[in-house]
C-alpha cells in the first residue's frame, strides 16, 4: 500500500517517529491474501523500536513467511501521541505490511517478554476493535493467542487471551496454524478449536480449566479434577535448534530500533542456575548453534541488511562452549567489512586473554557485566558462580586493553540481603574503578553501577520468596545513594513503583486479571516507561480492586508456603517437582551450586579439541527434570572445536593482528590521540540523486543518515572511511526535509573505493533500496569538487490537496505570495510555535498541475490543482516548510486536510549567480536548469537570486 493511500497518511507526520506505523522496510514481507491458507499477526506489546530488535519476533516473522500457505505481518504498540490519534479519529490499529485491522486476521500473536506490557495488550486489542476479554469475543474474532517466557505464568492475562502457546514456537505454532485453518474450514466453533488445540500439546487454553482457591495461601490455582483441558501443560521443545537456522532476512527498521545491528542468538538455555532468574530455568536444556551455522549467518544478514555490526548473544554467551574460537573466526571476517562486534552478556570470570584482544580489535566502547550482588555471601545466595577476585582479574583485563568505561549489574532486595550487601555493590565498583585509574591515571575511568529492583518470578527457586516492600526498597537506593557520593561514583537503579506492580503480575492469580484492566481503562499504558507511569491511576485501580474482590497485594509479594499450591503449577516447563525447591533451601544456607553441564570447578569450557579430550571429569548434573544427554553434550563440543580449527592450544603468531589496545597513542598528557590513518585505497566520488517517497517520506534526517549507507553496503559498494576514534562512511547530504515531505530530488555524495561508470553504480544501489527510496540518477565528481550541502541552495515545492483546495484557492494564495509584503504565519516546530514571513526566500511562485513524473510517483491525478514554489534556501527559504506557506495562504489549521501531498520536486546548484544541474556542474548553466525544469523559473526569480 502506499502511503498517499493509506488510513494514517493524513494525520501520522504530526507524530513522533512517523515511521514506526507504516511498514515499507527493506527485506518486510507483502503477500497475496488470495494465495495462503490462513493469516497470523505478530502483535509486539511495546514501541516499534524495541521490538524490531526481538529475536522471537525476527524467528517467527521469518520462519512463517518463508511458508506459501501463511501470511504473518506485524503490529506494535503505538506510543501515546499516536494512541491518542487513532482513538479521536476512530481509527483501528493496523498492520505494518498491508495496513490491514487486525480483526482480517485468523490469528494475533502477542509476545509477553515482560509483565508491565499487560495492558498494552489489552490496548492493542481495543485499538483493534476487538472485547479485551475472550469471554466476550464472537465467532469471527481472530484467536488471540501469546507466548514468550512471561506466558509460563500465565493467570493474570488468562481472561484476556485464548491460548498461550508455552515452551519453543518454531515446530509447534506452524503446525497449529494449519490446523486451526482446517478446523475453521470444518466449521468447528471456537471452543472446540480451542479444545483440540490444547490436545496437541504445548497449548493452555484458559477457557479448558476452573480454578479454585488454595487453602495454605489463598491464591486462586487451576482445578485439575475439574479441568476440561490437560493437566499439566507440558512445553514444547526444539531438541536442536540447529533444525531451525537463525533468519538473515529479518525486516530492516526504518525508525531507529534499540539493538540496530544484526543479532544472532547462538544458544538457547543456560548451565549457570542463577536462582532468580526465570529464562535460565524454563529454557533448560542449554542447546548450542554450529559454529559454521553462525558464522554464515552473521555475515549474510550483514550483507543482506547493510549493517555494519553484530552481536553475538544468549542468556550466558560467555559459556557458549567455543565462544573464544568462534569469535577469533567471526572477527576475521569483520575485518574484511570494516564492521564491528558485540558480545552480550559476558561474565566477569574465566573472559580469556585473547578474547578480550578480539573484541578490542574493533570496538572499546565499554563493556557490561553482571556479579548481581555486592558481596560473596550474596552471591553464593542467588548460585552466581563469580568470586571477588574474578571480579578484579576481570577489572585488570579489561582496564590494562584500553577501555575506560565499565557497566555493573547488581540486584537489591534479594532474599537474606542485608545493609552490608548493598554497601557491597558500590564497594566492588569502586574497587573496579579504582583498578581501573591504575591503568589510565591521566584519563576518566568510569564504572557505573546499575541496581535493579529484585523481583521473584515463577520456574525458579525464589518463587516462594517474599519482594522487599516498596519502603525498604527505597531505603536502600537512598542507602546506594550516599555511599555512591561518598565514593564518587555513578549508580542507576529502576523506579520501585515499578518492581512493586510487576511482582504482583509476575506472581498473579486470575483475581489480577481485574486490576489490570481497571488500570487500563483509567489510561495505564507502557507501565514499564518511568516517564509514562501513571502512578496514580494504577493507586486507584489498586484501592478499588481491593473493594471489589478483596485481593490483598500482599498475597503475592509475600513469602509463599512451600506446601500451597501455586497459580502457575499447571504448567510443566521441565523442572522436577522437588529441584526448585531444593535449591530454595540452600540459598537460605548460603550455599553454592556449581554450574551444571561442566567438570566440577570448572568455569569455563575448553578452547581446543587437545584440552577437552584430555579432561575426563564427569559433567555435573543436578537431575532437575531435563534428561540432558552428557556424553553427546561433550562429543558436540568437541566436534564444534574441531570446526573452528580449534586443535590445540592457540600459538601466538606474527600474523595475529595487533589488539587495539596495544596500538593506543596517547600525548605527553596522557590523552589519547585518534588511530593513525591508514590508506584505503584510491577514493571514487559520486553524486546520487534519490526519491523519497512513501514510508521513507516520514523517516527523519538521522533515520536517512543510517538508512543510505546501509543501502550501498547491501549494494556491495565498499564505502570509504573517516580517520579517527569512529571511522564513518563518507557520505555528504543535501538540504535536509521537513518530515512528511515527500521528494523527487534529494542529494547526496558518496566517496567508494570502487570505479563504476554511473549508470553500473545506479543498477546496483536501486536494486536494493528501500521502498520508496529510489536512486534517479548519479554522477562522478571531480577532484576538488564542493561537497553538495555547499552548492544545493535552490529548491522547488508543490503543495496539494485533492479534493479540499481549488484552483481558485491556489490562484489566490499565488498572488498573496507575488505581493512585497510579509506573510507571517505561527510555524510549528518541535521545539514550540514561533512567528516567520512564509516569503522569506521566495523567488518564484505558480498555480498549476502535476508532472506526468509527478503524478506517477506522487499518485496525483493529472488534472489535480497545486501551488509550485520555488525558494533560496540560504536566504531564508531553508527555514521555510511547505505546511507554513500552507497556512499562511491556503488557510490550513493545526489540521492538515485529507490527501495533505507536499514534495520537494527539484533541486539545483546555485553559485556564483548561476544556477546549475547538481548532476552535470560543468555543464551550461542556465540551459541546465531549463532542461529540467517542469516550468521555467521566471525571469524575476532569476534576477532576485543573481541579486
Amino acid at each position: 500500500m502506499t502511503i498517499e493511500r493509506h488510513p494514517y497518511a493524513d494525520f501520522v507526520h504530526r507524530v513522533e517517529k512517523p515511521a514506526r506505523y507504516l511498514g515499507g522496510e527493506y527485506q518486510s514481507v507483502v503477500k497475496d491474501w488470495s494465495t495462503v491458507r490462513t493469516s497470523i499477526c505478530l502483535a509486539f506489546p511495546d514501541l516499534y523500536d524495541i521490538g524490531m530488535s526481538h529475536l522471537g519476533t525476527r524467528i517467527l516473522y521469518s520462519l512463517l513467511n518463508a511458508r506459501t500457505d501463511v501470511v504473518c505481518e506485524r503490529a506494535f504498540a503505538p506510543w501515546v501521541d499516536m494512541n491518542a490519534e487513532l482513538r479521536s479519529r476512530g481509527l483501528p490499529i493496523l498492520s505494518l505490511e498491508s495496513a490491514r485491522p487486525l480483526t482480517d486476521f485468523d490469528v494475533v500473536g502477542f509476545s509477553l517478554q515482560y509483565e508491565m506490557t499487560y495492558t498494552n495488550v489489552l490496548d492493542i486489542l481495543d485499538l483493534a476493535g476487538l472485547p479485551v476479554r475472550a469471554a466476550d469475543r464472537d465467532e469471527a474474532a481472530p484467536l488471540i493467542i501469546a507466548g514468550g517466557p512471561v506466558a509460563t505464568h500465565p493467570e493474570a492475562m488468562a481472561p484476556f487471551l485464548d491460548a498461550f502457546l508455552i515452551g519453543d514456537a518454531e515446530e509447534l505454532l506452524p503446525r497449529s496454524l494449519l490446523l486451526l485453518a482446517d478446523w475453521r474450514a470444518e466449521g468447528l466453533d471456537r471452543h472446540e478449536q480451542l479444545r483440540r488445540l490444547a490436545a496437541l500439546g504445548g497449548w493452555y487454553c484458559p477457557a479448558l480449566y476452573v480454578v479454585r482457591e488454595d487453602p495454605r495461601n489463598g491464591l486462586l490455582v487451576v482445578d485439575a479434577e475439574a479441568s476440561e483441558g490437560p493437566y499439566p501443560v507440558e512445553r514444547a521443545h526444539v531438541e536442536d535448534i540447529n533444525r531451525y537456522r537463525f533468519p538473515t532476512d529479518a525486516p530492516v527498521p526504518v525508525a531507529e530500533a534499540i539493538f540496530d545491528r544484526v543479532s544472532i542468538e547462538i544458544a538457547r538455555g543456560c548451565t549457570e542456575g542463577c536462582r532468580f532468574c526465570q529464562a535460565g530455568m524454563i529454557y533448560r536444556p542449554v542447546r548450542e548453534r554450529d559454529p559454521d551455522q553462525i558464522v554464515d549467518t552473521v555475515m549474510e544478514a550483514m550483507d543482506r541488511g547493510g549493517y555494519d555490526e553484530a552481536s553475538l548473544t544468549s542468556l550466558s554467551t560467555a559459556d557458549y562452549s567455543c565462544v573464544s574460537p568462534l569469535i577469533k573466526k567471526v572477527m576475521e571476517r569483520m575485518r574484511e567489512r570494516r564492521a564491528s562486534l558485540s558480545v552480550s552478556s559476558l561474565r566477569a570470570y574465566g573472559l580469556a586473554e585473547e578474547l578480550l584482544d578480539e573484541i578490542s580489535s574493533v570496538k572499546a566502547t565499554g563493556l557490561t557485566f553482571a556479579p548481581e550482588a555486592g558481596t560473596q555471601r550474596m552471591r553464593d545466595v542467588v548460585n552466581k558462580n563469580i568470586s571477588d577476585e574474578d571480579i578484579r582479574t576481570t577489572a585488570h583485563r579489561v582496564f590494562s586493553r584500553g577501555w575506560q568505561r565499565m557497566k555493573l549489574y547488581f540486584m537489591i532486595g534479594l532474599p537474606t540481603e542485608t545493609d552490608e550487601d548493598v554497601a557491597g555493590i558500590i564497594h566492588t565498583a569502586a574497587e573496579a574503578r579504582d583498578i581501573g585509574g591504575r591503568y589510565h591515571p591521566r584519563r576518566k575511568v568510569e564504572v557505573v553501577a546499575s541496581a535493579s529492583s529484585h523481583v521473584p518470578k515463577p520456574h525458579t527457586p525464589f518463587q516462594w520468596a517474599a519482594m522487599d516492600a516498596m519502603s525498604e526498597i527505597e531505603r536502600k537506593q537512598g542507602l546506594l545513594r550516599q555511599l555512591a557520593r561518598e565514593r564518587g561514583m555513578s549508580v542507576k537503579y529502576h523506579d520501585h513503583r515499578i518492581s512493586y506492580l510487576e511482582g504482583i503480575a509476575a506472581r498473579g492469580d486470575r483475581r489480577v486479571a481485574d486490576l489490570i484492566e481497571r488500570a487500563w481503562r483509567k489510561g495505564c499504558r507502557f507501565d514499564g516507561w518511568d516517564e509514562v507511569l501513571q502512578w496514580d491511576a494504577w493507586r486507584e485501580a489498586l484501592a478499588e480492586w481491593r473493594e471489589a474482590t478483596g485481593a490483598d497485594p500482599g498475597s503475592y509479594l509475600g513469602t509463599l508456603p512451600l506446601d500451597g499450591a501455586l497459580p502457575w503449577d499447571h504448567i510443566d516447563v521441565g523442572l522436577a517437582p522437588r529441584f526448585l525447591e531444593k535449591e530454595w533451601k540452600r540459598a537460605l544456607k548460603d550455599r553454592l551450586s556449581p554450574p551444571c553441564g561442566k567438570p566440577l570447578g570448572a568455569q569455563v569450557h575448553h578452547t581446543n579439541v587437545q584440552d577437552a579430550e584430555a579432561d575426563g571429569r564427569k559433567l555435573i548434573c543436578y537431575h532437575c527434570g531435563v534428561a540432558c544427554d552428557l556424553g553427546q553434550m561433550r562429543s558436540e563440543r568437541i566436534g564444534f572445536l574441531d570446526k573452528l580449527g580449534a586443535a590445540a592450544p592457540p600459538v601466538a603468531s606474527a600474523d595475529d593482528p595487533t589488539p587495539a589496545w596495544k596500538t593506543v597513542r596517547t600525548n605527553s598528557r596522557g590523552t589519547r590521540l585518534p588511530p593513525i590513518r591508514v590508506d584505503q585505497g584510491e577514493v571514487h566520488s559520486y553524486r546520487l540523486v534519490f526519491s523519497k517517497l512513501g514510508t521513507v517520506a516520514f523517516t527523519s534526517q538521522q533515520d536517512l543518515l543510517r538508512m543510505l549507507p546501509r543501502v550501498l553496503r547491501r549494494a556491495g559498494i565498499p564505502l570509504h572511511y573517516s580517520a579517527g576514534f569512529s571511522p564513518r562512511a563518507q557520505l555528504s547530504y543535501g538540504p535536509a526535509l521537513a518530515l512528511g515531505v515527500a521528494s523527487l530530488a534529494e542529494v547526496v555524495d558518496v566517496h567508494t573505493l570502487i570505479d563504476l561508470p554511473p549508470d553500473a553504480l545506479v543498477a546496483r544501489v536501486e536494486a536494493v533500496t528501500d521502498r520508496g527510496l529510489h536512486v534517479l540518477g548519479a554522477a562522478r565528481l571531480g577532484e576538488g569538487a564542493l561537497a553538495c550541502a555547499r552548492v544545493a541552495k535552490l529548491a522547488e515545492y508543490i503543495i496539494a490537496a485533492p479534493g479540499t483546495w481549488t484552483r481558485e484557492d491556489h490562484e489566490r494564495a499565488r498572488d498573496r505570495l507575488r505581493l512585497d509584503e510579509p506573510v507571517h504565519v505561527m510555524a510549528v516546530r518541535k521545539e514550540g510555535p514561533r512567528r516567520i514571513d512564509a516569503r522569506q526566500g521566495l523567488v518564484g511562485v505558480e498555480v498549476g498541475v502535476p508532472t506526468a513524473i509527478e503524478q506517477r510517483l506522487l499518485g496525483l491525478e493529472a488534472d489535480t490543482p497545486l501551488l509550485r514554489y520555488r525558494t533560496d534556501l540560504d536566504a531564508g527559504g531553508a527555514s521555510v516548510r511547505p505546511d507554513d506557506i500552507a497556512r499562511g495562504v491556503l488557510g490550513m489549521g493545526e489540521q492538515t486536510p485529507p490527501r495533505w501531498a507536499p514534495a520537494r520536486t527539484a533541486l539545483w546548484g546555485y553559485r556564483k549567480g548561476k544556477v546549475f544541474d547538481l548532476l552535470a556542474p560543468e555543464a551550461a548553466l542556465d540551459a541546465a536548469v531549463d532542461a529540467h525544469l517542469p516550468q521555467p523559473l521566471s525571469a524575476a526569480g532569476l534576477a532576485a537570486l543573481a541579486g
